[in-house]
């Protein structure tokens, strides 16, 4: 149980930090927001939302399995697999709560008075103090809630990590896969403190989420 929650919690550290420069990147990504590469990125970010995660699950084997062009590879090159894999589930941590994350950031951004970036950029500020100074201060409380629900979405994520990363104890099983494991063995009692951990997580996300959402307002 110990190693399925620090599993979790180094997917889950690993999904949100890379998920955060990801999204500052692809908004910043052209001067034109609305041009059609970024509309497609954005489709295909997205997509994960309306799916089932067994389905976002197949499609990342069909992807990175063996026989696929990536799979084949970085097993050829880098003799890695991305199946049963620790990294394997980041991946899928990382799909299923980018599409969070990044409509948060672009949401919370596309908010901001204009007023103040354009005369940032006729004093000449650059891209990077206009992130630190302008855009995270004027919307830090949209982008902080919106990550503690893609916070909450990858740590709860099933569906889609058992089937690229299987559930190996103490590899690759993280906490809801232990909880699995625990009540298909019909281990109640560690069904029951894995159950207790993660209603727990979930009790401090919602707080978390409540109390941005309030500074919002």
């Amino acid at each position: 149980m110990n190693s399925a929650l620090k599993l979790s919690l180094i997917v889950i550290s690993i999904a949100i930090v890379f998920n955060f420069i990801f999204s500052i990147l692809l908004y910043f990504s052209s001067d034109t927001k609305n041009g059609l590469f970024k509309k497609i990125i954005e489709f295909f970010i997205t997509i994960p939302i309306f799916l089932p995660p067994s389905v976002i699950g197949y499609i990342l084997i069909l992807s990175l399995g063996r026989n696929s062009p990536i799979g084949i590879f970085f097993n050829k090159f880098f003799n890695f697999r991305f199946l049963f894999t620790i990294q394997g589930a980041t991946i899928a941590a990382i799909i299923v709560s980018l599409p969070i994350i990044y409509q948060s950031i672009k949401v919370s951004f596309d908010s901001i008075d204009r007023a103040y970036i354009e005369t940032a950029e006729c004093l000449g500020v650059s891209m990077p103090n206009m992130l630190l100074h302008i855009y995270l201060p004027l919307s830090y409380s949209k982008v902080l809630s919106g990550f503690v629900l893609g916070i909450g979405r990858a740590f709860g994520e099933f569906g889609a990590t058992i089937l690229i990363a299987g559930n190996i104890p103490g590899k690759t099983q993280t906490l809801p896969l232990a909880l699995y494991s625990a009540i298909e063995s019909g281990d109640y009692i560690s069904a029951n403190k894995i159950l207790f951990i993660l209603l727990s997580f979930s009790g401090i996300f919602l707080g978390l989420y409540i109390f941005f959402s309030k500074k919002e307002s």
